[in-house]
């Protein structure tokens, strides 16, 4: 990931910081609340706390365990963008990494709680373990500069095809059209990193669940995937050329790195599909 220019903390008063700071859990927290008052809680809140055991990657379960990838991948992206955001707010950078974990933790175990008195869901440790894990992950990556130059974790997003036809653009819940990478990059090995072609290279692993949902279980049987493959590092192509020239990174090379460091985009991809039986 793309280091960020930071504001100075010398510039900035204590009050200052924690004012920045505060407005940022507070927008965290506001969002995130209304998303779910959209989307998850409609049918309003129950009388009493309910819990439910969903399982992990089973054939069984409600959808492969996507939803749990999902719980993780959240977690963990929003681990490493709070923590640049709590950077940018003039906190060091440590107490950045350990602010943004527990924010993006804490609203997301939050939200499973809400799940838990909500009419139509239910708390799930699994979902809860999910976040923490993932989390945890990010903070990991935060603070291991050698492995974040290795891996990255990332979302492959394709609208899926159901009994209606193509779905809409709806990467947060349309999970047959999810694929969840562990991408190795070439450009993050030393000796690889000076090789003119291996460099833009990027090995990946990664894994998927189709037709898991009630209405499309009758259009097609429910199927796991593992893939695996290779892919264009778009982030390092873009430095040799588009941004070959910048003294430092620019705001938009920031933007751009960060976004191909969550998300896997399909076309540059050559992947084998492996479905579990």
């Amino acid at each position: 990931m793309a280091e960020p220019v930071v504001e100075p903390r010398l510039h900035l008063s204590e009050d200052r910081v924690r004012f920045r700071s505060t407005l940022l859990v507070l927008a965290s927290v506001t969002g995130t609340a209304a998303y779910g008052r959209a989307k998850w809680w409609q049918d309003g809140l129950s009388g009493g706390f309910k819990t439910v055991n969903e399982g992990w990657f089973g054939a069984s379960t409600d959808h492969g365990g996507a939803d749990k990838l999902g719980h993780g991948m959240f977690a963990y992206a929003g681990t490493r963008l709070l923590a640049r955001g709590f950077e940018w707010a003039g906190n060091d950078p440590e107490h950045a990494r350990r602010l943004g974990v527990y924010t993006a933790v804490g609203i997301l175990l939050g939200v499973e709680v809400v799940d838990g008195f909500s009419e139509k869901w239910r708390f799930s440790k699994e979902d809860a373990i999910a976040d923490i894990a993932g989390g945890a992950l990010g903070y990991w990556l935060e603070t291991h500069p050698a492995a974040d130059a290795l891996l990255d974790i990332r979302l492959q997003y394709s609208p899926s095809t159901g009994p209606q036809g193509r779905r809409g653009f709806d990467p947060f819940s349309d999970y047959s059209g999810q694929r969840y990478l562990l991408v190795f990059k070439a450009s993050g090995v030393p000796a690889l990193r000076q090789q003119p072609l291996l460099r833009y290279l990027e090995l990946s692993v990664g894994y998927g669940a189709r037709h898991f949902e009630p209405e499309a279980r009758g259009f097609a049987p429910p199927s796991r995937h593992l893939y695996y493959g290779v892919s264009l590092n778009l982030s390092e192509v873009l430095r040799s050329t588009a941004f070959s020239g910048n003294a430092s990174p620019s705001r938009t090379q920031r933007v751009s790195e960060t976004f191909f460091e969550f998300v896997q985009l399909p076309g540059v991809v050559a992947a084998r599909d492996h479905e579990i039986r």
